[in-house]
């Protein structure tokens, strides 16, 4: 008898380097976002909310300083996903924003409302302050036999470190959120959306 074993429904994500950025590129742009935090453009979260920083959403379009990422992410994001939507789909950037997380910090589980795809630049490295993305299947856990597995379901499924320069590309519907960091190091990214339409 021969059986077939498949996988339904998986959920893509793409994960790239950019090499075509100036070698001390991330060094720059962390002193950049560094001063915008210390000028108080941007908010911070409350502790419940995890206690980071985030910067306006307009950060691609109103700082010049960024204007050579901006544009190596949107020709590797429009490369990737013009293989997967029809010729006459436009990729469009929607907003874009800066991150900062220290020890003690986290980012809560959350979606990026009115936008198709999401990605996240990281300026420095991550440590074990890691993204992770929650199971959309919610039917899944209709299902008690989960408990007599032998490798139960899991809730979660926590990514790799990134180093500096790596960038990771979602659906925005994936429920998302970052660990909380137990290093005493500063976590800087990026974050950006990205909107399909005819």
């Amino acid at each position: 008898m021969t059986i077939e074993r498949q996988h339904l429904w998986p959920t893509t994500i793409y994960t790239f380097k950019l090499d075509t950025l100036s070698s001390n590129t991330n060094e720059k742009l962390s002193q950049h976002i560094l001063e915008k935090e210390k000028q108080g453009l941007g908010f911070k979260f409350n502790p419940i909310q995890g206690s980071g920083w985030q910067s306006n959403k307009d950060l691609f379009e109103t700082d010049a300083e960024f204007s050579e990422l901006q544009k190596s992410l949107i020709v590797k994001v429009n490369d990737i996903l013009s293989t997967v939507y029809r010729d006459d789909a436009e990729i469009r950037l929607l907003n874009s924003w800066a991150n900062i997380s220290r020890k003690g910090e986290c980012t809560m589980p959350h979606i990026h409302e009115e936008a198709s795809w999401s990605c996240v630049y990281y300026v420095t490295h991550t440590g074990n302050a890691n993204i992770y993305f929650k199971d959309p299947r919610l039917q899944e856990y209709m299902d008690s036999s989960h408990h007599f597995l032998k490798q139960p379901y899991t809730n979660t499924i926590s990514k790799r470190p990134f180093e500096s320069g790596e960038v990771i590309l979602f659906p925005s519907w994936l429920e998302h959120g970052v660990a909380m960091s137990v290093e005493d190091t500063i976590r800087i990214s990026i974050a950006c959306n990205f909107l399909i339409q005819g």
